[in-house]
């Protein structure tokens, strides 16, 4: 399958996306409910970051949502303590967040297994317990308040409906860069790194560049997401942004399909309302939804995509993500 075969194949799941993100709020005019989708608009965005690291480079972090974190404190403290321009304590924060993630990034990818989990891991909870114990830069346990609103043209994003454009846009638009990614040559070197880091340097893969380019750039995507939701809630707590939030993060690519951009959306969108379409469930909330993830993982290993796609092939209508390794059918020996 050529490239432009696979952009066509790409372009053509995302438009009607877009489309029934358009016309959604015709539907849900319920506040509550726009946050919710809002907020599960912030998880794709993260999600996709996180899944070019472990599903398309194989290197497990158990310590995103600390830069999910880093990203919405700085950008926060930054717009309402230091009176920095919301648009610009925004990409500020995305800078630092880079630039921690590499210094993180260098020594802690030298691992790998278990050992990375445990550092990332580690990592996550040193950047929590430093949100908690710098009370007067960030308000500690209680958390950092009175983050104004972003605003486009002079339009003040302050409500769950003028966030919802905005959140949905820039997730589906962080999308398509993340695609290009996955089936470029880059892409196809880090499917090689995923299956194999010895293979791959054999064949001339720079190994260590491309896990610390990934993980800065998955780092990125974590860092707007935490700056658009610092904006958006107005308000940043370390328990939002603590070990747990990172295994939340991590289980999305794994019920959603790993080393499939579509994969994170869907796990985003699915497991991100779930726990409020449990609230009626008080008493057994936890259990049932453990129980849901439990039966998930057993029976739909591949994920929600990759059931999707065995589904969709037995009947003879095609899957919806072409394989990355895919290539263009060679040339026939007596073609001119």
């Amino acid at each position: 399958m050529t490239p432009s075969v696979q952009a066509r194949r790409f372009m053509a799941g995302l438009f009607p996306l877009a489309a029934l993100v358009a016309v959604l709020p015709l539907w849900v005019e319920n506040p509550y409910y726009l946050n919710v989708l809002n907020l599960t608009a912030l998880h794709v965005l993260v999600v996709t970051g996180l899944n070019l690291l472990i599903g398309f480079a194989g290197q497990i972090s158990l310590g995103h949502a600390a830069f999910f974190g880093l990203g919405a404190y700085v950008s926060g403290i930054l717009s309402a303590g230091y009176g920095v321009a919301p648009w610009l304590a925004l990409l500020a924060a995305v800078g630092l967040v880079c630039l921690v993630a590499l210094a993180i990034g260098v020594p802690v990818l030298r691992l790998s297994g278990n050992y990375l989990v445990m550092a990332t891991l580690g990592f996550n909870i040193i950047v929590n317990v430093i949100l908690v114990q710098l009370e007067d830069l960030t308000g500690g346990s209680s958390g950092y308040v009175g983050i104004p609103s972003l605003s486009v043209a002079g339009v003040a994003l302050d409500t769950d409906l003028k966030f919802y454009w905005l959140a949905w846009g820039l997730a589906l638009l962080g999308l398509v860069p993340a695609r290009n990614l996955a089936h470029s040559h880059v892409g196809r070197a880090l499917r090689a790194l995923h299956d194999s880091p010895q293979a791959a340097r054999a064949c001339g893969v720079p190994v260590a560049s491309y896990k610390i380019r990934i993980f800065v750039l998955s780092a990125a995507y974590a860092a707007v997401a935490g700056a658009l939701y610092a904006h958006y809630f107005g308000i940043v707590t370390p328990k939002t942004f603590d070990i747990f939030k990172s295994v939340e993060l991590v289980t999305m690519c794994l019920v959603g399909g790993m080393g499939s951009l579509w994969g994170g959306l869907f796990g985003a969108a699915f497991l991100t309302p779930l726990p409020q379409l449990l609230h009626v469930f008080q008493e057994y909330q936890d259990v049932i939804f453990g129980g849901v993830l439990l039966l998930l993982l057993l029976f739909l290993p591949q994920g929600l995509v990759g059931w999707l796609e065995e589904t969709l092939a037995r009947r003879g209508l095609g899957g919806i993500r072409p394989p990355l390794d895919a290539q263009p059918p060679a040339p026939r020996e007596d073609a001119p």
